[in-house]
């Protein structure tokens, strides 16, 4: 099994200053992808957004997927484009998520 670094650290326990060295630890992680019931993002296909739509289209397609909550729907956006790794699709997640964050404060 492969093995992961585990970064030096410098932390203070009782007052006083402990120096932590690296060190190779096990890798415990499941190889492979991780199996779809264990996935905690919300799902795209559900609320029907896709990036090469309007973003007036995309939003309500959001919104309407999370029954008009505008907080659960920013929180879903930016959920997603955290862990989005298309540079162009994260950017305009991002947009429809400050967008929601915006009309929930008013």
């Amino acid at each position: 099994m492969s093995k992961i670094r585990i970064q030096p650290k410098t932390y203070r326990r009782n007052g006083k200053l402990i120096h932590r060295k690296g060190y190779l630890r096990k890798d415990t992680g499941k190889p492979g992808r991780t199996p779809k019931s264990e996935r905690w993002l919300p799902k795209l296909e559900v609320t029907g957004w896709q990036h090469d739509l309007p973003p007036e289209e995309r939003r309500h397609l959001v919104l309407e997927a999370n029954d008009y909550d505008y907080l659960k729907s920013a929180r879903e956006m930016q959920a997603l484009a955290n862990v989005q790794t298309n540079k162009s699709v994260k950017a305009k997640m991002r947009a429809d998520a400050h967008y929601f964050f915006k009309m929930y404060k008013g």
